[in-house]
């Protein structure tokens, strides 16, 4: 099931992110520290359109993806993490689905992100999505250079030009 978070699901946000991108990408642990300060700040920010989403199976944790208001017409999809145990199992859709409806619901014209080319199988489900890479930029971070990609849906139809 798919369930809003609660304070009790910091610490496997933040571990979970951090484990599985040591374990899989070799990410450091600045990439837990990042984890930590973006999940405080949806606490300390309390914003109504702003939200996390947890993917519990059997009563474990598995999974998670949030959404931030960037400004009053922009969100930013983040903290997207799928147990490699459940992937290709339709979750990490109905994630993106659950952050893409409800900003529609909060009345944002789009959405950005920011992933990097390694996370091929987010990336592909971003494209599946409606999700169109729109910049590209080399970037050393987790100790690692890579290649930093911004993507963004458009949620409201761009007037057509005649």
């Amino acid at each position: 099931m798919i369930r809003t978070y609660t304070k009790r699901d910091v610490p496997f946000i933040v571990n979970s992110h951090y484990e599985l991108y040591h374990q899989e990408f070799q990410y450091d642990e600045t990439f837990k520290a990042f984890i930590q300060s973006k999940v405080e700040g949806f606490l300390t920010r309390g914003n109504q359109r702003e939200s996390i989403w947890i993917v519990e199976i059997d009563g474990e944790n598995k999974g998670s993806i949030a959404v931030n208001e960037v400004d009053g017409e922009m969100a930013q999809l983040g903290l997207f993490l799928m147990d490699p145990t459940l992937r290709g199992k339709g979750f990490g859709q109905k994630l993106i689905q659950t952050v893409i409806q409800f900003c529609i619901d909060q009345n944002y014209q789009s959405i950005i992100l920011f992933t990097n080319e390694e996370l091929v199988s987010a990336r592909t489900l971003y494209q599946k999505n409606g999700f169109e890479c729109v910049k590209s930029w080399v970037d050393v971070k987790s100790s690692k250079e890579l290649v930093e990609e911004k993507w963004k849906l458009n949620l409201i139809s761009e007037p057509e030009h005649k």
